[in-house]
């Protein structure tokens, strides 16, 4: 049985990569094998053979999903600012209404509702980040009342611990609360990693608030060591938690993300990639949809992370945050709430600390070595089939029993798309207990199903659509920039070295229709650049505007803090030039990752450079 669950887990493990020897075969038969199809006498074009129309059908699917992608950012981006003004504008209005709300445990303790734990991963960070980091999260009001900062430090890196207590002696009246963990290396089945410190500093703080009423209560947020989070994030959220009380179990927040501190001094391609990659976060959180994927940051409640069991600590677990949402969609059968919060969550690039050409040339090896970091998360393709074969199995083995159970059973399941099935569901009861026990849901969901308890309800059907998009979007991150990059380069060599009226005719309409493709794709990239330089200029001016009001900004613009345009020097070529970013940092190292994926799914984990902008001025001052 280990081993047969060994060989399932490698074999789902490198399905990106088998889908890369699929495409290299087919290319082969197409270009290479029968380059000039079935010949006919007295035809200018010979008949296309069966590997070149299966091509010329998937080149036309890709290149179509190649303007969709495009299309969808530059909408997802236009509704992302203009919730984030409406947003602003309410909490203006309502700000004064706003009442904190407090809970008193059984053990009489008194705490704020909700609680905010924020995990700060933080293995070889600069100093300087991680004091700007907490200098911006202390400046926030509520933080002395509702914040519990945890420093997740690793135990490798020389000195953690005294790192950690200089942190916390500096910072520690600026907070309702702070703490830090020391992750201990050499764990067995344990990957070096920011997952692996979430998930132990996690941990700490399940125990520190471990009353059941108070786990309702206490949000766990986890962030990048570099990232500035605007004091309206933890606002919405709070004000979301309190009004949404039926969904607060089993919902995620995810914000949007904007590069908005360094990105007028780092390299060219640089920029635009990460332009690239804040778009990818963006492209799913329109209004309206409901598989939205975060990046870097998110929030969730202890109830849902202790329902899942934590963060994975394993090798594949490299992509945390796509990993942890794709464990929570499907512990919930695809019945993931999630809510964007309308404050953008403010990030650094990579960059270099070494000058000129020499800088330049590191700086781009540095966002290299970030994108296979990124791309190494594409062993979450087989993470997400596994889980949903572990779905359908949990769904399956809950098997319809005789009605003559106890009255603790649920009578009924919720409603279902068919009526019959529902009809037959109706006047028979399911083991739910075994349901809830094999997802780890029965920690805190099962104590509601007792006798007196008339409104339990089972756990929710499978949701089709989300499963379906949540895949979808998978292949778009993990297949589609390979497939496009290898069938483009490959297409290109091939019309060029093959005269046009050898190629068959199927195949040359399939090439010439991607090309036009390729055309509404750049122009509708064009388009999303320019509304991210709109959304850009916005998320600056709000965070402008809270630092002024923290007192701060007069040192992080004496700093150089704010990048307040998208675009500099070279100004439209930067736009232009985006598909060069995004073959070096996107498919090269997605082909690379794929690959090694074959041989290993470890990955040594080096932290990403990251500037020093604002912080000399500030070490001197106390909080």
């Amino acid at each position: 049985m280990a081993a047969s669950s060994s060989l399932s887990a490698y074999l789902t493990r490198i399905i990106p990569a088998l889908s890369v020897c699929g495409i290299t075969s087919l290319l082969v038969f197409s270009f290479l094998i029968d380059p000039y199809g079935r010949g006919e006498p007295g035809k200018r074009h010979g008949g296309a053979t069966v590997w070149q129309l299966a091509l010329s059908v998937y080149t036309s699917i890709l290149h179509v999903m190649s303007i969709l992608f495009p299309a969808r950012v530059s909408f997802a981006l236009g509704d992302v600012v203009k919730n984030i003004k409406e947003s602003v504008a309410a909490s203006a209005e309502s700000e004064k209404s706003w009442k904190a709300q407090t809970m008193v445990t059984e053990k009489g303790r008194t705490l704020p509702a909700p609680l905010f734990v924020i995990l700060l991963p933080a293995y070889k960070e600069d100093m300087g980040t991680l004091e700007d980091t907490l200098r911006v999260l202390a400046s926030h009001g509520q933080a002395r009342e509702s914040y519990h900062v945890y420093l997740a430090m690793e135990q490798k890196e020389e000195k953690s611990e005294a790192k950690a207590q200089t942190l916390i002696e500096t910072f520690r009246k600026s907070f309702f609360r702070m703490s830090y963990t020391i992750h201990p290396q050499g764990i067995p089945g344990e990957a070096q990693g920011k997952s692996s410190n979430e998930s132990w500093a996690a941990k700490q703080a399940c125990r520190d608030y471990s009353e059941p009423e108070m786990k309702h209560n206490v949000i766990i947020t986890t962030m990048d060591a570099d990232t500035h989070l605007s004091p309206r994030y933890f606002q919405l959220i709070a004000r979301m938690h309190v009004e949404s009380p039926e969904t607060r179990d089993t919902t995620m927040y995810v914000p949007p993300l904007v590069f908005d501190r360094n990105l007028h001094h780092v390299p060219l391609p640089v920029r635009t990639a990460d332009l690239m990659w804040a778009g990818a976060g963006i492209s799913s959180l329109y209004t309206g949809s409901l598989v939205c994927i975060p990046t870097s940051v998110y929030s969730l409640p202890m109830t849902l992370l202790e329902q899942v069991g934590g963060w994975d600590t394993g090798p594949g677990a490299i992509g945390e945050d796509l990993h942890m949402y794709i464990k929570c969609f499907f512990a919930l059968s695809g019945n993931l709430d999630v809510k964007v919060v309308y404050a953008a969550a403010s990030q650094c690039n990579v960059s270099s600390d070494m000058k000129g050409i020499a800088g330049y040339i590191d700086g781009i090896y540095a966002r290299y070595k970030q994108a296979l970091r990124h791309m190494w998360g594409s062993l979450d393709t087989g993470f997400a089939i596994r889980e949903c074969v572990k779905m359908f199995q949990r769904h399956s083995n809950t098997t319809p029993t005789r009605s003559d159970l106890p009255l603790s059973a649920p009578k009924y399941v919720c409603d279902h798309v068919k009526i019959v099935r529902r009809q037959l569901l109706m006047s028979r009861s399911s083991n739910w207990t075994a349901f809830y026990t094999s997802t780890g849901l029965h920690k805190s969901l099962v104590p509601k199903l007792t006798v007196t308890d008339t409104e339990a309800v089972p756990p929710k059907p499978i949701h089709v659509w989300n499963m379906c998009t949540l895949f979808l979007r998978l292949f778009e991150a993990h297949f589609l920039p390979i497939h496009l990059s290898v069938i483009l380069t490959t297409s290109s060599l091939f019309m060029f070295l093959t005269p046009s009226f050898l190629v068959p005719e199927v195949l040359h309409l399939a090439i010439d229709f991607a090309g036009w493709c390729r055309l509404g794709g750049w122009l509708l990239m064009l388009c999303y650049f320019w509304r991210y330089e709109q959304y850009h200029r916005l998320c600056v001016g709000l965070r402008q505007e809270e630092m002024r009001m923290a007192g701060l900004l007069d040192d992080m613009i004496a700093h150089d803090a704010f990048s307040l345009t998208t675009f500099h020097v070279a100004g439209a070529w930067e736009a232009c030039l985006f598909p060069l970013g995004g073959f070096i940092f996107g498919a090269i190292p997605a082909l690379q990752a794929v690959l090694s994926h074959v041989f290993t799914d470890r990955l040594t984990y080096v932290v990403s450079l990251k500037p020093q902008l604002a912080m000399k001025s500030w070490r001197s001052m106390t909080p």
